[in-house]
C-alpha cells in the first residue's frame, strides 16, 4: 500500500499537474488571436493608406496630409485602394494616389457626450449651491431649513439644463479620427 501512495505523498503527482496546466496555458496563449496581434505589422504605409481609402464612402468629410501639398480637406467623391478623389472648397476636385497619402483623418461625430457631462456637473453643482442659498435665505430661525431638498432640486434641474447646453456646445467641435497610416 505504501508503494502506491508514495508518488502522491512526495508531491510528484501535483508537479505533473502543474506542468500540464502550464503547458496547456502556453499553447493557448501562442494560438490566441490576441497573442498574434502583437506581431510586427509588415504592411507598408502605402498599403495601410490603400486599405483605409477603400473603406471610405462617398460624401464623407476627410483630411489628408502629404509631403508635397500639405493638408487638404474635402468631401469624398470616389475612393479605391489606389486613388482618392476629393471635392475641396478652395482647390476644386483633386485626385490623390494612395502612395502620396501620409495620413488620413475622417470626421466623426462631435464632442456632445463630453460637453453634456461637463455641463451636467457644472450646472448641477452651481444650481445645487444656489438651492442651498435660497433655502437658507428663506429660513426663519429653524434648525432644519431644507438645504438638502434645495440642493437636490438644484442639482437635478441644473444637471439637466447644463447637460443640454453642454451637448450643444460640444457638438459644435468635430472629432477627427486617424485612419491611416
Amino acid at each position: 500500500m505504501r508503494a502506491i501512495l508514495s508518488p502522491y505523498a512526495s508531491g510528484a503527482h501535483d508537479m505533473r499537474r502543474v506542468c500540464f496546466a502550464v503547458s496547456v496555458m502556453g499553447l493557448v496563449t501562442l494560438a490566441s488571436q490576441r497573442a498574434r496581434a502583437q506581431e510586427p505589422d509588415t504592411t507598408s504605409a502605402a498599403q495601410r493608406a490603400g486599405f483605409a481609402l477603400a473603406r471610405l464612402g462617398g460624401g464623407q468629410l476627410v483630411r489628408i496630409h502629404n509631403r508635397r501639398v500639405g493638408r487638404r480637406q474635402g468631401v469624398v467623391v470616389s475612393s479605391s485602394a489606389d486613388r482618392l478623389t476629393l471635392e475641396t472648397s478652395f482647390w476644386g476636385r483633386i485626385e490623390v494616389p494612395a502612395s502620396d497619402v501620409d495620413s488620413l483623418w475622417v470626421r466623426g461625430g462631435g464632442h456632445a457626450g463630453t460637453g453634456a457631462l461637463i455641463g451636467a456637473v457644472l450646472g448641477g453643482v452651481a444650481l445645487g449651491a444656489g438651492g442651498v442659498a435660497v433655502a437658507k435665505a428663506n429660513c426663519e430661525g429653524s434648525v432644519n431649513c431644507g438645504e438638502a431638498g434645495g440642493f437636490v432640486f438644484g442639482l437635478a434641474v441644473g444637471g439637466a439644463v447644463g447637460a443640454g447646453i453642454g451637448a450643444l456646445i460640444g457638438s459644435a467641435f468635430p472629432k477627427w479620427r486617424l485612419r491611416a497610416p
